[in-house]
């Protein structure tokens, strides 16, 4: 008898800023966890759908600098270095010209986590201006 399959069909919305330059990637820098809309982590089976990184700042010139951004899965006790994507040096914008803004999408099942296993998020140079705020697209079992 097949096991029951499982939707992955609750939407879940989590975001945060990076702010600080992280180089390391083995784990001995905690990376940047997420805040999640309506105020709690998943508490069910996921599956990652979406991050969206965008540089920004409220002049509209944020620049990364060449950065790498890292995502991180986090058992609550280790970090582990799951992808990197090399974000480019995008040219330094004002306010008329519109923020550099990367979507990686994941395939249905690519990446299903257990509840207790969370995000988290590093960029690998410190912006020469501005942030990298990430929105992070997640569906719940």
């Amino acid at each position: 008898m097949a096991a029951s399959p499982v939707y992955y069909h609750n939407p879940k919305v989590g975001y945060c800023r990076l702010t600080t330059g992280v180089a390391a990637t083995d784990g001995s820098t905690a990376p940047t966890g997420l805040t999640w809309y309506g105020g709690s982590a998943p508490n069910a089976d996921y599956m990652l759908v979406k991050v969206i990184a965008s540089a920004t700042n409220n002049a509209g010139t944020a620049n990364l600098a060449n950065s790498l951004l890292h995502i991180w899965v986090d058992d609550g006790t280790t970090p582990r270095l799951m992808r990197s994507y090399d974000l480019g040096d995008q040219p330094v914008g004002d306010t008329a010209t519109s923020a550099g803004v990367w979507e990686i999408n994941f395939a249905p099942s690519e990446f299903c986590f257990p509840s207790n296993v969370l995000p988290e998020f590093t960029i690998s140079l410190t912006p020469t201006a501005g942030n990298v705020d990430i929105v992070c697209l997640i569906h719940m079992a």
